[in-house]
């Protein structure tokens, strides 16, 4: 009787879950061991994007990420021809430390917001590129790699 009730509860919660409408383009690409400084994270998709569309970046970072915030540089190429490139900043923990993003252990996922209504002007293929631009106040050079970031990762979901 009570596995009746808990599957009677429950299905209806797997079943929208399962049905959500999945993004037109999803990967991300791990860096087990930090994510080096000279090493821009990039992502290739051949389809046609012929709708407006959102992008994200989706980070994935644990403990050991020593900022509260992060910035980026964020472009998009068809073929040699640069379509977009913007400098961002995303905060990464709240002025208490808590970190931002789900997650129920130690690492957490920020799903950072990055074009809004986008659409490409150009055929593909397509390249995105997201580097890190994150410094130590006072040091002029950076550290050979930025610790804490687990993966890195792009979505695009068409508007509708």
């Amino acid at each position: 009787m009570n596995k009746t009730l808990f599957l009677l509860y429950f299905l209806p919660l797997l079943a929208g879950i399962s049905c959500s409408e999945a993004p037109y383009f999803r990967e991300d690409q791990n860096t087990p061991n930090g994510w080096e400084i000279d090493q821009p994270i990039v992502f290739n998709f051949q389809d046609p994007l012929d709708v407006p569309a959102d992008v994200f970046i989706h980070l994935r970072n644990d403990e050991e990420y020593p900022f509260s915030n992060i910035f980026l540089i964020a472009s998009v190429r068809s073929k040699d021809s640069l379509i977009t490139s913007d400098t961002l900043e995303f905060a990464m923990a709240k002025p208490n430390g808590e970190w931002l993003g789900r997650g129920f252990t130690a690492v957490k996922e920020s799903k950072l917001w990055w074009k809004e209504n986008w659409q490409a002007q150009l055929p593909p293929p397509y390249t995105l590129e997201i580097a890190q631009a994150n410094r130590f106040n006072g040091r002029e050079k950076a550290a050979a790699q930025l610790a804490g970031i687990v993966s890195v990762g792009v979505s695009i979901n068409p508007r509708e």
